[in-house]
């Protein structure tokens, strides 16, 4: 039925469109304004990471500090550009360990194994692991089983019962012997990874290779679980 207010129907309408336009652009201010205080919050963190690593490499290994620091800042890019390119909703185990490894990328899949089904850490979590699996492969290259042409790395993940749990394996290397003085590399693997998750980490010195293995709640590590896409579907 025709409007007996042709005028007043067209400015109703008018004002309902301009109603809408400000309510979305409320809502996109709101989103901007979360953002911003999102990475302050992720940028605080990353540079007091930054702030503590750079006084622990500069106390326990001054006379190589450029390069350590650097090595390690390295690690952090990349963790961090994984989540970058995830936007920041968790990475996958799997592409956080090629990451961290790349430089015994050769390796992969042959004298380095790599199980553990598809699972996404959290922001945090990513950037203590990912810490934690170059200092372990640092090590490895220098002192334990990369630095040999024979040893093996097994790195393992699961999530089970609630918790979390991983591990780093070598074996067929040098003998392995505890240190006599704790680095910061020590720090990172053991100490940070513990605090960051919120869990336990065990490091063993076998002869046959050292062992490390974080275990946490696995609601501090992961992010929620997907549903199978393909569940249900012959």
């Amino acid at each position: 039925m025709p409007s007996d207010d042709p005028i007043g129907a067209r400015v109703s309408f008018e004002q309902e469109i301009l109603n809408r336009d400000i309510t979305e652009r409320k809502a996109r201010e709101e989103y901007v304004h979360l953002l911003t205080r999102e990475v302050n919050h992720r940028a605080k963190n990353m540079l007091s990471v930054v702030g503590a690593m750079a006084r622990q490499t500069a106390s326990k290994n001054p006379e190589d500090f450029v390069e350590r620091f650097s090595e390690r800042i390295q690690a952090l890019s990349s963790s961090h550009d994984l989540l970058i390119r995830n936007e920041w909703k968790g990475v996958d185990i799997e592409d956080l360990v090629r990451a961290q490894l790349a430089h015994f990328a050769g390796l992969i899949d042959s004298r380095i194994a790599v199980c553990g089904r598809r699972l996404r850490l959290k922001a945090a979590s990513a950037q203590a692991i990912g810490l934690a699996l170059h200092e372990l492969a640092t090590n490895a290259g220098k002192y334990g089983a990369l630095s040999t042409n024979k040893g093996r790395v097994h790195i393992w993940w699961e999530a089970a019962a609630n918790m979390f749990t991983m591990s780093w394996t070598e074996n067929e290397g040098p003998l392995v012997v505890a240190p006599r003085r704790s680095g910061f590399g020590s720090t990172v693997i053991n100490t940070m990874a513990k605090r960051s998750l919120g869990g336990e980490v065990a490091i063993y010195y076998a002869r046959s290779g050292l062992m490390w293995q974080l275990t946490c709640p696995a609601a501090n590590a992961l992010e929620p679980e997907e549903p199978e896409r393909n569940q249900g579907q012959g």
